[in-house]
């Protein structure tokens, strides 16, 4: 860029004047605006990819906190409720943990009041494996001895197959619930592994990323035997 094409002298001073032709004004306006919009351009792209990525996380722990939110107020209100395994069949297989062993399992039964036949059961769906389902299995029966069942899925992509805990004060596994029942904490414990972003590749080979994440809460149950 030529910065003396023009020169120009005033009267009485010595020295010239420098200035650009219009022509180079254009281009240099023109380059700079070019630059600008490439920058504001690549910010914009890259905004829009950040975004994205955090969408599947913050989506996924907001449902997850929901379901947290959920079982954390059915427990505190619960009169009972039992630790126990259910297998594939789904919540009519479930059962108790023996009084022997540690008080861990993938399943909960809640009952709401004295009567037995009001409860409902979280447990964990391993039929559409890998995405592992946390449901929701409540029965109702009325006064007529009908009862109403609804199933609905909570949160989904779980990994670890221990879900409940039934633990002390100091955070120790139970082996023996029934000896503190108005004493124990249930420890519940969802760990994640969820598609983050479908074209996030590893390494170019074709491999998608996958995020993951943990939630964990201690709920402690209000009304007392």
């Amino acid at each position: 860029m030529n910065l003396l094409s023009q020169s120009y002298s005033r009267p009485g001073h010595r020295r010239p004047l420098l200035a650009f032709t219009l022509i180079e004004m254009m281009v240099s306006v023109g380059v700079f605006l070019s630059i600008f919009i490439g920058v504001m351009v690549a910010v914009q792209i890259f905004g829009m990819r950040v975004s994205t990525l955090a969408a599947t996380k913050l989506i996924a722990t907001a449902g997850s906190r929901k379901a947290m939110n959920e079982m954390r107020d059915e427990i505190r209100e619960a009169k009972d409720f039992n630790i126990g395994n259910c297998s594939s069949a789904g919540p009519s297989s479930f059962t108790l943990i023996s009084s022997t062993n540690a008080q861990q399992g993938n399943a909960l039964q809640v009952f709401f009041n004295l009567d037995t036949n009001n409860y409902l059961i979280y447990y964990l769906n391993t039929n559409n494996a890998p995405t592992n389902e946390l449901m929701m299995y409540t029965v109702i029966t009325n006064s007529f001895g009908t009862n109403t069942v609804n199933s609905q899925v909570l949160t989904s992509f779980i990994t670890n197959q221990i879900i409940f805990d039934a633990e002390d004060y100091g955070g120790n596994i139970l082996t023996n619930a029934s000896t503190q029942q108005n004493r124990l904490v249930v420890k519940v414990t969802l760990q994640y592994s969820q598609w983050e972003y479908p074209i996030a590749k590893i390494g170019g080979v074709g491999f998608d990323a996958y995020d993951y994440y943990q939630l964990r809460t201690r709920i402690f149950r209000r009304a007392w035997n």
